[in-house]
């Protein structure tokens, strides 16, 4: 058995180890460790990346806590395993709590060789529990084979895992498995479901904005750009949100080259009207038509767009107002993790408008994220680094083989190269370091084209920052030149320059350009380029013109333009033509004549000089012709030169005429030959000047009456013949000339005489030229009253007269003294007692024009009154003497010592017998009190006033009054006495134990106080004692006494009843037998009883227990 147990360990191990040698030789899939290089935050509403607030926080604000808002964006690198990838090899992202994932499954697909290497499959652990996604490699035989090399190595590549958050969270920690990132990554994440806002302010000042800019998965075709695709990304505008009326608005919007390139799909185009409610909502929305409603224009290569919405204004939304209107649109993407943009601006009445009325920015940008956020690929990485698009100028098709140097700024570590577009038309740059984008920008050149393109020579500059920098960059085709040319020939005279012109047309009829013939008779149109082989037909044809003598060649050429293409995209063009090229003119001179026109002026022969005819002379280039025509009324004063060469030699030959001078008459001649000649003569008759002067009789306008303006007519012989509405001068003059007026009519002279349109409330009479206008000034009376207010003159000062001065005030000047003008008013005149009236009379109404404003001044005010006017009223005011009683209250009560003193008292002013006022006094008033103002007389006498209080219990009153005037009320009362009587009574049995002292000492208290007074009873005073002449009261309440003995005497007890003492003593009774010492203790060894028995009941127990204990303890250790 011993043997057994022996061989039987290492024929088990001897079996094993040959297990393990013939063991079948298979590679295990392994897990790749530590490969994930970042994790970002994905917002999927808004297609961006989140980035953490200052404080290192990713605020979420989910709209539904329950689909995934929110994706990780991992970012992955295997290059630790290059050269050690296999099919079947794994590795995972771990989702943490308290966040939620849902099953899933992609693939991970490589984008440059759109192959899938490898499946992903993403695994729920509940709500709140997060998850796990594995991705497993697979098809990388065939990937190495498509990317070429030795090896598969530096695999990278990104993926998103959508996750969502049932709760709100604040400030939770997200940390991600160390095992399966590279670096330590954690996440701090703020939860809170978003909220409705109010946008309405805003919405009140804008002009426009742009937003979106979403990539979405959708297939899409599109005949104007001649392409299809699987990504598309959505643009709106936001136009006129304010509801402002413009009659026209306009909106620029375009794709911007520093970025990844995109076409604008026309297609997807639409342009509703409607209006945004203050959830910035589009509401009631109506869809526009195009051509219709507004218009679009497009670039060449859909990268641009204009829109013009005209009589905008009235296209009005369901909330009344002028309409805002809404643009939405797709572009193409890239969809390869880059950034496209997109701007905008808008005009408003032709007028270039900032986005917003609080901004002075015109141009709003809109950036979107081209990135698949569904699935995983191999996007670009644009950080720290250069990425060129090369695309078609036109059809922004992709373009490989252009080739850039890029140069980096001085200073820098980088060197420069030169990279080259690829399939995708694409070009990267090295990844730069971070110091070397701080020393300035990168300078790019392109120095090579794509084959069949123009080179694009002229450099640019790149900021590269953090994100890396984007550029696309356009070119154009190669193109074919041709020049299509023609000939001009004129037959009959020599050919000018620029004298005939030529259309070309193109294959649409559209006319490309307009041309005209050289001196030598060439026509040359401008080059033409073609960027595609075919071929293209142009028309050539002359424009007929105007001149008679021309006959105009009608007949068109046709230029057939061949382009060809001689391989790598190189274009030759060439052109034939289907008939001669030459354009033949004729041209035959031509006949023509020169009217002739007489004009006079000399107001209708008025004075009968004017000739009875006029000789004209026809002038050709400036040379008498020999030529004349007679000018007659009979002929109408008009005629003509006929049948005269138009040109001399094919130029055209320039008449004149000229006419023979008639005597007294100036000459002029206007028009050309063309459209005739006019010749006027003019001749001057005599004038006279005629001057008429206006007078005014008004006091000098005193009243404001004189109008501002007149009118003045002129007769000729008792004729109106002309008005002038006149004013006065600046000296005050008034004259109205009438100048050059004919002196003579019909051979006659004239006679002139003036008159005048009437004038209200004046008198009219004229003397030759001369008008005088009179009128009489208006007068008023002014009434004036006194009235006394004296308390009816109550002290008899009031004057037998008073004198009032009168004042005037004209316009905005101050009220002056009018000289001369005073009043008096007596009690003569009197009203009442108190009122005196008397007035001024014949007063002119108004002074230069204007209404005179009265007033008037009291002149010597009384003294002892006061002068005030209200109107036409003048109050004196006298106000009578007054006197004020005062005084104190004085208390004689031992300050209130009993308590009898009240807490007010009346103090009654007296006049006569008749109490005029009372007053009450307090400790509030200081015990002082003072009257109101008390008239000093009355009916001319000086009163006498008094003064009284009224009767208190228990007090007497003494009034006094001192030097001033002031009184004094005094109150006395003496506080009561009383006394405190007692007797001392012994309780001894008579003295029996002879210890009673001889005298005790009593002392008394006031209310439980000392007062330090102490009476000595004896037997001699009768043991008894009294206390008198004590206080009854203090500070108003009754003292309570009692009285007390001094050092009781040893073996008496005191007792006090009332004011009597008693002092009790009880003498010692003997006791039979052996009397015990006093003060020894009973003999003994007794303890004093406390009455516990349990004590003594739980000390026995305690021993017993202690026996107990004891045994125990000597048993065990006998055990032992």
């Amino acid at each position: 058995m011993k043997n057994k147990k022996f061989w039987l360990p290492i024929l088990t191990s001897l079996a094993c180890l040959l297990g393990i040698i013939f063991a079948p030789n298979s590679v295990q899939a392994k897990e790749l460790k530590n490969v994930i290089s970042n994790i970002g935050i994905w917002e999927v509403d808004n297609g961006k990346f989140i980035s953490p607030d200052e404080n290192g926080i990713y605020n979420l604000s989910p709209e539904h806590h329950d689909y995934s808002n929110y994706k990780f964006s991992v970012d992955y690198d295997l290059s630790a395993y290059d050269g050690k990838l296999e099919d079947g090899d794994t590795f995972t992202f771990t989702v943490p709590s308290p966040l939620t994932v849902r099953n899933e499954t992609f693939d991970l697909k490589d984008k440059e060789t759109d192959l899938v290497i490898g499946e992903t499959q993403i695994v729920s652990n509940g709500d709140n529990n997060g998850g796990k996604a594995t991705i497993t490699l697979k098809n990388l035989k065939t990937y190495l084979e498509k990317k070429g090399g030795y090896q598969v190595q530096n695999v990278k590549g990104n993926f998103f895992v959508g996750f969502s958050s049932k709760n709100e969270l604040s400030n939770e920690t997200l940390r991600f498995d160390k095992t399966e990132t590279i670096n330590e990554i954690t996440h701090q994440i703020k939860v809170k479901k978003g909220e409705a806002s109010d946008y309405s302010e805003g919405i009140g000042r804008a002009n426009f904005s742009k937003y979106h800019g979403l990539i979405y998965k959708e297939d899409w075709t599109s005949s104007a750009l001649n392409k299809s695709g699987q990504y598309l990304h959505s643009w709106y505008v936001r136009a006129n949100p304010k509801q402002a009326a413009y009659n026209k608005i306009e909106i620029h919007d375009w794709v911007d080259p520093n970025a990844s390139p995109m076409q604008m799909i026309p297609e997807t185009f639409k342009v509703t009207a409607g209006w945004y409610d203050k959830s910035y909502y589009f509401k009631d929305e109506v869809v526009l038509e195009a051509g219709k409603d507004y218009q679009v224009k497009w670039n060449d290569s859909y990268t641009e767009f204009t829109l013009t919405i005209n009589n905008a204004s009235s296209i009005l939304a369901k909330n009344g107002k002028p309409a805002a209107f809404r643009i939405n649109y797709k572009t193409s993407a890239p969809a390869d993790g880059t950034q496209v943009q997109n701007n905008a601006e808008m005009k408003g009445d032709d007028q270039i408008l900032t986005y917003d009325d609080y901004s002075n920015k015109t141009v709003v940008k809109q950036i979107g994220n081209s990135v698949v956020a569904s699935g995983g690929t191999i996007q670009l990485e644009t950080g720290y680094r250069i990425i060129l698009y090369k695309v078609d100028e036109l059809t922004h098709d992709r373009l490989k083989g252009a080739k850039f140097k890029i140069t980096p700024p001085a200073g820098a570590t980088a060197k420069e190269e030169i990279v080259t577009t690829n399939d995708d038309g694409i070009a990267e740059s090295s990844i730069y370091s971070e110091s070397d984008i701080k020393k300035g920008n990168f300078t790019v050149t392109e120095i090579e084209a794509p084959e069949g393109y123009e080179l694009n020579p002229t450099p640019f500059e790149m900021t590269v920052g953090q994100d890396g920098a984007i550029k696309t960059v356009t070119n154009k085709r190669s193109k074919a030149k041709v020049k299509i040319k023609a000939n001009k020939k004129l037959t009959g005279r020599e050919l000018k320059a620029e004298e005939f012109e030529f259309t070309l047309t193109d294959q649409d009829g559209k006319v490309k350009e307009t041309v005209k013939n050289d001196k030598d008779g060439n026509i040359a149109f401008s080059e033409l380029e073609f960027d595609k082989a075919g071929t293209y037909t142009f028309k050539i044809a002359e424009k007929a013109g105007s001149d008679t003598s021309i006959k105009y060649d009608t007949k068109t050429v046709t230029a057939t333009v061949t382009v060809v293409d001689k391989g790598k995209g190189a274009l030759e063009a060439t052109v034939s033509y289907d008939d001669e090229k030459a354009f033949e003119n004729t041209y035959t001179p031509a006949k023509t004549e020169v009217p002739v026109k007489k004009v006079w002026k000399d107001e209708n022969n008025q004075d009968g000089k004017r000739p009875t005819s006029v000789t004209v002379k026809l002038l050709a280039d400036g040379q008498d012709t020999g030529k004349t025509l007679t000018l007659t009324e009979a002929n109408g004063w008009a005629g003509s030169f006929k049948d005269l060469d138009a040109d001399k030699g094919g130029t055209p030959i320039q008449y004149t005429v000229v006419e023979v001078t008639v005597a007294g008459y100036t000459s002029k001649v206007t028009g050309d030959a063309a459209s005739g000649f006019t010749i006027t003569n003019s001749y001057s008759p005599e004038t006279v000047d005629v001057k008429a002067t206006k007078n005014w009789d008004d006091a000098n306008n005193q009243d404001g009456k004189r109008p501002t303006k007149i009118t003045i007519n002129l007769l000729a012989d008792g004729e109106k013949v002309a008005s002038k509405e006149i004013q006065a001068a600046t000296d005050g003059t008034w004259t109205a000339t009438f100048e050059k007026l004919a002196k003579y009519k019909a051979g006659k002279e004239i006679k002139y005489t003036v008159t005048e349109e009437a004038v209200a409330e004046y008198e009219s009479t004229i003397t030759d030229f001369t008008i005088t206008n009179k009128y009489a000034p208006k007068e008023i009376d002014y009434k004036v009253t006194k009235v006394w207010n004296d308390a009816n003159n109550q002290d008899g000062k009031r004057p037998e007269s008073v004198t009032v001065q009168l004042y005037k005030k004209v316009g905005n000047a101050d009220p002056v003294a009018v000289e001369g003008k005073k009043l008096t008013l007596t009690a003569k005149e009197k009203t009442d007692d108190n009122t005196w009236v008397a007035s001024f009379t014949n007063l002119p109404q108004y002074e230069a024009g204007k209404e005179i404003t009265y007033s008037i001044k009291e002149v010597d005010v009384p003294a002892g009154y006061k002068a005030s006017v209200t109107g036409q009223v003048v109050t004196n005011t006298h106000n009578p003497d007054t006197v004020i009683l005062s005084g104190t209250k004085v208390w004689q009560d031992n300050n209130n010592q009993d308590g009898k003193r009240t807490t007010s008292v009346k103090v009654q002013i007296l006049n006569g017998e008749k109490v005029v006022q009372e007053i009450e006094v307090s400790e509030k008033t200081g015990w002082k009190f003072e009257s109101k103002k008390l008239p000093k007389y009355e009916n001319g006498k000086e009163i006498k006033y008094t003064v009284k209080e009224t009767a208190m219990t228990e007090y007497k009153a003494t009034i006094t009054t001192d030097k001033d005037g002031k009184y004094t009320i005094t109150n006395e009362h003496t506080p009561e006495k009383t006394a405190v009587k007692g007797h001392k009574i012994w309780k001894d049995e008579e003295n029996k134990d002879g210890i009673r002292p001889a005298s005790i000492t009593v002392k008394l208290l006031a209310d439980g106080k000392e007062t330090g007074q102490t009476a000595t009873v004896s037997e001699t005073s009768g043991w008894t004692y009294e206390f008198t002449g004590l206080d009854r009261y203090q500070e108003g309440k009754e003292i309570t006494y009692t009285v007390e003995e001094v050092n009781v005497p040893d073996g008496y007890i005191a007792s006090v009843e009332g004011y009597n003492i008693t002092n009790t003593h009880t003498p010692e009774k003997p006791t039979p037998g052996k009397p015990n010492e006093p003060g020894k203790p009973k003999k003994g060894g007794e303890l004093p009883n406390t009455g516990s028995e349990s004590n003594q009941a739980a000390l026995v127990g305690g021993i017993s227990l202690l026996g107990l204990g004891t045994g125990f303890l000597a048993r065990r250790k006998k055990e032992d």
